[in-house]
């Protein structure tokens, strides 16, 4: 995982702890301070001094806000790419994707075999044989080469490979 890529996971579980709550400008009079409003309870999150400038209390007062729009922007922008290159490589140069070279290349890291040991049942000791016949299996393929002549077989090779990304992000 990217440092950006575990960042960002970091600042969704920051946005996450805030459990929802509003957080809402205040002032009594004396001071200027933003509370944070959870169904019927109100806690003070900060005060701000008098030095403070109204555009740094405006940004800090509506940080939640700008987070959760700005997540939701990057949610929407990763599923565009996503659709757009049918959740896989872009061919390069008009070259078609090698889809059985590249699930041969899976076979051989590891952590597709601990994804397939943990997902699809592969069977210890973890081998790249081993692996490549689980493959098969469930591709319902007899050849990898078959990856790059049936586009049945090759849609079914994206949607596992969707899979093992999907896997791969959620920190496993």
């Amino acid at each position: 995982m990217s440092a950006e890529a575990i960042e960002l996971r970091k600042a969704r579980q920051r946005f996450a702890a805030l459990g929802g709550a509003e957080w809402l400008l205040s002032s009594n009079g004396a001071e200027t301070f933003v509370e944070a409003r959870n169904g019927l309870d109100t806690v003070v999150v900060t005060h701000f001094d008098k030095a403070a400038t109204p555009e740094e209390i405006d940004f800090f007062a509506n940080a939640p806000h700008m987070i959760g729009l700005l997540l939701r922007l990057v949610d929407r922008a990763i599923k565009a790419a996503n659709q757009s290159s049918g959740g896989r490589a872009t061919p390069v140069q008009g070259k078609s994707v090698n889809y059985a070279a590249e699930a041969a290349m899976k076979c051989g890291e590891a952590a597709f075999l601990v994804f397939l040991e943990q997902c699809h049942g592969l069977e210890r000791p973890l081998t790249d044989d081993k692996a490549a016949q689980k493959l098969r299996s469930l591709l319902r393929i007899t050849s990898r080469k078959e990856l790059n002549n049936d586009a049945a077989a090759a849609e079914r090779w994206r949607s596992l490979r969707a899979a093992y990304e999907a896997w791969r992000k959620a920190g496993n």
